[in-house]
């Protein structure tokens, strides 16, 4: 089980961020993503997320809306607000209701819902990503 802001695979693919809280869900995109090429750092909060991320910027960043610490969309509006960050997409995750109009609104590029239909996430991530970063 990994905690923490742990990278994994290989330095020259995309690398991607996933905040998620629940350590399941958690471990279960790190693996699908890094079975699918993608360099994968884990964090397992909102304020976790956004330190990563303005330190060491992604090229992608998968965030759960509903965590500790700070919420996804506290994260992304922070993360708009940073030069650093700005462009850097962020896909939103989470099983909340009506979730998709307050993502858009903090700066969030896209929202799937929970679960998660792993094609369309793949789908998603690899449409999101510039053409040279795909695995």
């Amino acid at each position: 089980m990994h905690d923490g802001s742990i990278r994994h695979a290989a330095r020259d693919a995309a690398r991607i961020l996933v905040a998620e809280d629940h350590v399941d869900s958690r471990e279960a995109l790190r693996i699908l993503l890094e079975s699918a090429g993608y360099d994968v750092d884990v964090v397992a909060d909102g304020q976790a997320a956004l330190d990563h991320a303005l330190v060491d910027p992604p090229d992608l960043i998968l965030l759960d809306v509903m965590m500790p610490e700070m919420d996804g969309l506290e994260v992304a509006r922070r993360l708009r607000s940073a030069a650093p960050t700005q462009a850097v997409p962020i896909i939103a995750i989470t099983a909340m209701h009506g979730a998709r109009e307050l993502a858009l609104a903090a700066g969030i590029d896209d929202v799937m819902a929970k679960p998660i239909d792993i094609r369309s996430l793949l789908d998603l991530v690899r449409d999101r990503l510039a053409p040279e970063a795909r695995p």
